[in-house]
């Protein structure tokens, strides 16, 4: 019987406005009423988390920054992880000659070595290539892109982080080419103590090796009191990877899943244009998710 939803926010949870529809909250709400647990566990930091979420003052717990934070649902501060300054150096000297982007991510900003017209541009091109194909000045105007403009802050180099006393939970690194990705990753692969995952092929997202999703969520699972099969998990992209291929009573990709993740996952359900969210959850409240079942 299933006792807790964990849910992605990007791609499983969002639509591709970045709202949780009214499909989606109505969802949440039938889960609270049988008195099922709710967990986000999302990419994003706290403060980008609840920047989407707060409005729907929603009773949940908070996996944040793919597994470097654990909040509870007060947003109470569990558990952190934060990265080792020491590689910091050695990451940007191996990054430093492609054309990249790289954000150093804490609990509550961004923070990018660069200019402030800089780091705009670099943002601009990144809300072109996911979310806004329009000029920069429309771009701009958007509430979203202010919204994130205001969580990134300029340094001059990592050293204002380690000076500043920073903790840095994940390394953002974006390309529009996505075989740049594949070369940065495997150029990478050999430093001690980071673990590697994508929201989306044309990023990569480096943590402490402990910083991961599946190992948080099943940690903080097990101190609630909770089984592992009593727990049911949606994801879409390989920074769900870690608790989807995880034994997890039900784990769910969504049909806009990478292919990745379909192979590891037992259900799938519709994508997150399609309400495959609430589609997932009505199935199990129903106990129908064998209907969704694809391995």
């Amino acid at each position: 019987m299933i006792k807790v939803v964990v849910t992605d926010m990007d791609g499983t949870l969002l639509n591709e406005k970045h709202e949780v529809s009214e499909a989606s909250l109505e969802a949440i709400q039938k889960l609270y009423k049988k008195d099922i647990r709710f967990i986000i566990s999302t990419g994003r930091h706290y403060k980008g988390t609840m920047s989407t979420l707060e409005k729907h003052n929603l009773k949940c717990d908070y996996i944040v920054a793919s597994g470097a934070e654990v909040r509870d649902q007060e947003s109470k501060v569990l558990k952190q992880v934060p990265m080792d300054h020491s590689s910091f150096e050695d990451i940007l000297d191996r990054i430093k000659d492609f054309p990249v982007t790289a954000r150093f991510c804490s609990d509550q900003y961004d923070y990018a070595i660069g200019s402030e017209e800089e780091v705009k541009e670099s943002l601009i091109l990144e809300a072109r290539h996911f979310f806004y194909d329009g000029s920069q000045e429309d771009i701009e105007s958007l509430p979203e892109f202010k919204q994130r403009l205001d969580h990134v802050k300029c340094i001059s180099s990592v050293e204002d982080l380690r000076k500043d006393n920073i903790s840095i939970y994940k390394i953002f690194i974006f390309s529009q080419d996505e075989s740049i990705i594949l070369e940065i990753d495997k150029s990478l692969s050999d430093i001690e103590g980071i673990a590697s995952a994508s929201s989306f092929a044309s990023n990569l997202e480096l943590t402490h090796i402990n910083a991961q999703k599946g190992i948080a969520l099943k940690e903080y699972i097990e101190i609630l009191g909770y089984n592992m099969d009593e727990v049911m998990v949606l994801g879409d992209s390989m920074n769900d990877y870690s608790m989807l291929s995880m034994d997890f009573g039900a784990t769910v990709a969504m049909e806009n899943s990478m292919e990745q993740i379909k192979k590891v996952c037992k259900y799938m359900t519709k994508s997150n244009e399609e309400e495959g969210f609430a589609y997932a959850v009505e199935k199990m409240l129903n106990d129908e998710l064998e209907e969704l079942r694809i391995r």
